[in-house]
């Protein structure tokens, strides 16, 4: 047994995450051997300085649902550092309100900032990683579950939808964003032909979402992260690389929306958030080629023929398939993570009531006020949106 002597929690400034608290915690214990430790910890908890929101989020189980995912499927994982190479945090305590984990800044990981352009160097080593995390998931179904698939045994329990939903409001306005933007400010708007056909057309183009995000038979799944904005991903460096230039390691972090689905989803996911189009049409044919082989080489490590789960024309079929749910999906979040540093914060401390309103019911106002007056986010969303519809409409 250990002895706790004093503890400490510190407050981690400005925002870090959006459904959440989070916290430095400090821990002063006494061993068996009765000698003093100290050590640090990483700790996140409901957002309780907000009564609304604190509701949400324990009604959609969020907390909950990342809690037992921890507990109950990534426990289970292979972690031997001969054959996987380390792609989530360690968690040491996991609660329905609470999780504590391990602090990943002492072993030099580190957030990247909202208005860094992820390179080549990045992209291809957070592809390694979720292909390792794809990989985990298949050997955990066929090794230690005797090929029964996790959607059998965890989907209703844990791996249950949150967000891709009609009854989310916070999804909802985000799509309504999308759509804003789409018919007032993005260029084909000005076409009245093509503003006609988005006019019919695109607000049930968007809702195509929610059957995507559900799970399905065509496609071999795995657990998929999904949420994969710059703030849940943590990259590593070597002493020398002062610029940043060159990642050594990557850690994924936050899986409130992970789901059971088909591996192409977080590829797409993080191809569509973290990248802009000049950059998708110089390195796609390249990113996909890298992750395909990732795949199937962590595979292979873990004892298994993954061409025969998993081959390659399966994989280009599902990018296809599934290209819809990257587009709206980078959509939504870059028409609420990319407002100015410090704006949802201040709102939440000092206008809580216009928070909410914003965050759950409509944001329109504050997306065409910073779409006018942001460069980063109206770049960052009209990439995407402009996108969307050429991809939806055949728009040139």
């Amino acid at each position: 047994m250990f002895k706790v002597i004093n503890y400490e929690m510190k407050r981690i400034p400005g925002q870090p995450g959006y459904l959440g608290e989070y916290y430095y915690l400090n821990i002063a214990y006494e061993n068996l051997e009765r000698a003093i430790i100290s050590a640090k910890y990483f700790m996140k908890t409901f957002p309780y300085h907000d009564a609304v929101l604190t509701k949400a989020v324990e009604d959609w189980g969020i907390f909950r649902k990342e809690a037992e995912l921890y507990t109950h499927i990534f426990s289970k994982f292979e972690r031997d550092p001969k054959k996987v190479i380390k792609w989530v945090p360690d968690c040491f305590l996991a609660r329905s309100n609470m999780l504590v984990m391990e602090d990943l800044s002492i072993a030099r990981y580190q957030t990247t900032s909202l208005l860094t352009t992820l390179n080549k160097q990045h992209m291809e080593i957070l592809f390694d990683r979720l292909a390792q995390m794809h990989a985990c998931s298949l050997h955990f179904e066929i090794h230690q579950h005797g090929g029964k698939s996790i959607r059998s045994l965890y989907n209703e329990t844990v791996l249950f939808e949150t967000t891709f939903t009609p009854a989310s409001g916070w999804f909802v306005a985000g799509l309504k964003g999308v759509q804003k933007i789409a018919m007032e400010r993005n260029r084909y708007s000005y076409d009245p032909a093509k503003k006609i056909i988005m006019e019919h057309q695109l607000w049930n183009c968007l809702e195509r979402i929610y059957a995507l995000a559900e799970n399905t038979d065509d496609f071999r799944s795995v657990v998929v992260h999904r949420d994969l904005w710059i703030n849940n991903i943590m990259f590593k460096y070597g002493s020398a690389d002062a610029m940043c230039k060159e990642p050594i390691g990557c850690i994924l972090i936050d899986f409130q929306l992970a789901r059971y689905l088909p591996p192409c989803v977080d590829f797409l996911c993080a191809l569509y958030i973290l990248t802009d189009k000049d950059h998708r049409k110089a390195h796609i044919g390249q990113y996909v080629e890298y992750y395909f082989n990732s795949l199937q080489s962590k595979l292979a490590i873990l004892g298994l023929n993954g061409l025969s789960i998993i081959s390659r024309d399966e994989f280009e079929k599902s990018l296809e398939h599934y290209r819809l749910l990257g587009l709206v999906w980078a959509g939504v979040l870059h028409g609420f993570v990319n407002f100015p540093k410090g704006l949802l914060d201040r709102l939440q401390k000092e206008e809580p009531e216009i928070f909410t309103r914003m965050s759950m019911e409509n944001r329109d106002d504050f997306i065409l006020k910073y779409y006018d007056s942001d460069r980063f986010f109206h770049d960052r969303l009209d990439d995407i949106v402009t996108e969307l519809l050429e991809y939806l409409f055949d728009f040139k």
